[in-house]
């Protein structure tokens, strides 16, 4: 199983930042392998809203799902995954209030299926999931404070 923590400040309002996550239509702004989201109810704050994604990996159009397991507007959002290969994972995001901004913290976990291959697959894909993690948090960051209303 592969695990990611990531803490991040961003210079914007909690709420701000809260929509720009959970929003169908932002996500393949800011999400490196996201390049479309199907089946959405526009929105995945709420409790079982799903969305099928499709990404682009090594060149392929592969398609994924996403629940939301948990939304505590604005501090907490979980989400549960599953991808192409049978890859499995979930996301917990927590948001605070700080220095006229908002810190975000991120823990990501992964597993690949079929045991001893799929520990193969995480010593090759590892490193790869995780840039690109840290890359849509990067964008993320970016989009929030680059789209901060005026009135905020």
């Amino acid at each position: 199983m592969g695990k990611l923590h990531l803490d991040e400040h961003i210079n914007g309002p909690i709420d701000h930042v809260w929509d720009v996550n959970v929003s169908c239509e932002r996500l393949p702004e800011w999400n490196v392998n996201i390049i479309e989201v199907k089946d959405c109810p526009g929105r995945l704050d709420q409790v079982g809203a799903t969305a099928t994604t499709v990404a682009r990996v090594m060149g392929r159009k592969l398609e994924g799902y996403a629940e939301t397991t948990r939304a505590e507007k604005p501090h907490r959002f979980e989400q549960r995954f599953a991808g192409a290969g049978g890859i499995k994972g979930a996301i917990v995001t927590t948001y605070a209030e700080a220095g006229g901004g908002t810190d975000v913290a991120v823990d990501f976990e992964y597993d690949f299926p079929m045991g001893f291959f799929g520990g193969i697959a995480e010593k090759l894909l590892g490193g790869s999931i995780e840039r690109d993690i840290r890359h849509s948090m990067e964008n993320f960051k970016e989009l929030c404070e680059a789209s901060v209303p005026a009135h905020a």
